[in-house]
C-alpha cells in the first residue's frame, strides 16, 4: 500500500493496540479512532491541495469530490463522520467494539491509498 509515512504510522499504531485486543479500554479505543480520524483528514487534505493550511476538514470533504472520484469522496467523509462519532460518544452510549475499530482501520487504508494517488510513468525519454 502506498501512503504518506504519517498516515502510514497512525494505521500502524492503530494496528499494534489492535493486536492487543484485551488491552484495549475506553482510553485506548478513543486514541484508536483519533488516530484513524487524523489519517483519514491528512489524506483528505493532501487530496484536495491543502496540507499547508488550516481550512475546516468539513469544507476538505465537500470540495473533495472536485479532486477525486465521487464514491472516494463520499467513502472518506462517511469514514471521518464515523470516526467523529466514536471519538464523542457519550457515557450512555455503546464503546466501539474491537470489531468495529478493526473495520475502520482497514477502511482508512483504503480511504487513504485511493486519496493518494500512484503516479507511475512508462515509455521512454530520449535526450539529445
Amino acid at each position: 500500500m502506498n501512503v504518506p509515512s504519517d498516515v502510514q504510522d497512525r494505521l500502524t499504531c492503530v494496528a499494534n493496540l489492535l493486536a492487543r485486543p484485551d488491552q484495549l479500554d475506553g482510553v485506548r479505543i478513543r486514541c484508536c479512532a483519533e488516530l484513524l480520524r487524523t489519517a483519514v483528514e491528512r489524506s483528505v487534505a493532501r487530496a484536495c491541495g491543502a496540507e499547508d493550511t488550516d481550512q475546516p476538514v468539513h469544507a476538505l470533504l465537500i470540495n473533495l469530490a472536485s479532486h477525486v472520484d465521487a464514491d472516494v469522496a463520499h467513502d472518506a467523509s462517511q469514514l471521518w463522520h464515523a470516526l467523529s462519532r466514536a471519538i464523542r460518544h457519550h457515557g450512555y452510549e455503546l464503546t466501539p467494539t474491537v470489531a468495529e475499530l478493526s473495520g475502520w482501520h482497514s477502511d482508512t487504508a483504503a480511504v487513504a491509498a485511493a486519496l493518494h494517488p500512484t503516479l507511475t510513468l512508462s515509455g521512454t525519454i530520449e535526450i539529445t
